[in-house]
């Protein structure tokens, strides 16, 4: 099939004529809003469905922690798998397609979750929804790639701002509307029936989305053009098969030149992945065993969660503000060990709420740095395998630890502690010896370059 041509963006003399063409019948915004809201909503249902639903099984189930565990960890687990099927049915579907595909599984099976609490019901939906998350995420990092690409001399169109300020508020969303109405109206069952009407929602905007990226910027507004001929490429957002190939694209060292991050090695973007979400996982899942064990109710649970998660978006603009990205990387890693090591020895629910929440920066510090490296590959490779590696690390990062957390959970919460503090010495080693390798080797082939110049 060959591809949908996507017009280009007009030139200087031709804006004057584009300008009255935009009055013309037909003419319209392109809806950029259908992935923004999607992002926003699908954050917003799963902070409180995440919370609420181990909340739920922990208080008032009574579920062994092991089991609570592996209920957690095969959502992500299964989201390991989500990503490679979503980028075979994305080059026949397209990307619209795989979404709605997305978006109508995952209601059904946090509905299914919902109506049929029982165990083995429970593992097949979450690894369910975990599975078509995968369809989700990297069509949606691809499709802001894609804007960001075409469109990177628009000023007032920040997609990754956007992007990111979406899956974020819908965070932040979430978990305040699980504390005020868990703590002030219901329960978390009650909860739990509200997520499943939001991850309705996401349908509608599925359905909206736009099937092409056929949209042009005529003075910072980007506008589809239905009766005027524009010049045209052959590049289709929806065939990744066919994508604009470059010298550029082709090596990472030409990303350096624009971004200054070919000094940071693509193991930094992964290892801090790994790292960071095995941190959240694990803190995460001993939060409600920790206030049950000290008579805390539930709802403090996403109190916590919520200033951990604005503590995160804190460390996020802190991280872009810095010109040294890999001096905030490696000072989010010292954070979070030091964090575990007090966990380690002052386990008293006050106090691991307070670490909790500062572990947030920890967190945005190299998330910021992680998001950054990958967007850039994924971007100028013109690939969506960035993404794709992006969310297979995320759900082994997410998937195996809260597993683990059960099983040592049942023998001494303590356990989990010591086995996170082990991971992020250890993990945290490696990444910096590689980055110090890395570095030597970049600025060894940057002297070669000037040299062959002169």
């Amino acid at each position: 099939m060959s591809p949908k041509p996507c017009p280009t963006p007009p030139q200087e003399h031709e804006i004057e004529n584009l300008e009255n063409t935009l009055q013309q019948p037909g003419n319209r915004s392109f809806r950029f809003w259908p992935i923004f809201s999607m992002s926003f909503l699908r954050t917003f249902f799963f902070s409180i469905y995440s919370l609420a639903l181990p909340n739920y099984l922990i208080y008032e189930k009574d579920i062994t922690p092991s089991l609570v565990g592996l209920i957690g960890s095969i959502s992500a687990i299964a989201n390991i798998v989500g990503p490679l099927v979503g980028r075979k049915l994305t080059n026949s579907w397209g990307i619209k397609n795989t979404i709605i595909l997305s978006t109508v599984l995952s209601f059904l099976s946090i509905i299914t979750s919902i109506f049929f609490v029982i165990p083995w019901v429970l593992l097949v939906v979450r690894a369910l929804d975990g599975f078509v998350n995968g369809f989700f995420w990297p069509n949606a990092i691809n499709l802001v790639s894609t804007w960001e690409k075409r469109y990177e001399t628009t000023s007032s169109i920040d997609f990754l701002r956007r992007f990111n300020n979406s899956w974020n508020f819908g965070l932040i969303g979430g978990y305040i509307f699980g504390y005020v109405f868990v703590q002030y109206l219901g329960s978390d069952l009650t909860v739990l029936y509200i997520s499943a009407g939001f991850a309705f929602l996401m349908i509608p905007s599925a359905l909206s989305l736009e099937r092409c990226n056929d949209f042009s910027v005529i003075n910072n507004r980007a506008v589809v053009l239905q009766d005027f001929k524009l010049k045209t490429s052959n590049y289709d957002p929806d065939n990744p098969k066919d994508p604009l190939k470059s010298k550029e694209m082709e090596d990472p060292s030409a990303i350096g030149g624009k971004y200054k991050l070919a000094a940071l090695p693509l193991i930094l973007a992964y290892g801090g992945i790994f790292i960071y979400a095995s941190a959240k996982s694990i803190i995460k899942f001993t939060i409600p065993y920790i206030f049950k064990y000290d008579g805390i109710d539930s709802s403090w649970v996403y109190f916590v969660v919520l200033f951990q998660q604005i503590m995160q978006i804190t460390g996020l603009n802190i991280m872009s503000r810095l010109s040294t990205k890999k001096k905030g990387y490696f000072i989010g890693l010292g954070i979070l060990i030091s964090a575990t090591t007090m966990m380690l020895f002052m386990p008293h629910s006050i106090i691991f709420g307070l670490l909790v929440i500062f572990t947030g920066v920890a967190v945005g510090l190299m998330q910021g740095v992680t998001q950054r490296i990958i967007m850039d590959y994924t971007k100028h490779r013109n690939t969506t395998k960035y993404s794709m590696w992006n969310e297979m690390f995320t759900g082994v990062s997410f998937g195996i630890m809260p597993t683990i957390a059960g099983f040592l959970l049942e023998i001494d919460i303590i356990y989990d502690f010591v086995f996170l503090l082990v991971v992020l010495v250890s993990v945290g080693a490696i990444l910096l010896r590689s980055s110090h390798r890395y570095v030597k080797k970049f600025e060894a082939r940057e002297v070669t370059a000037t040299s062959d110049e002169s």
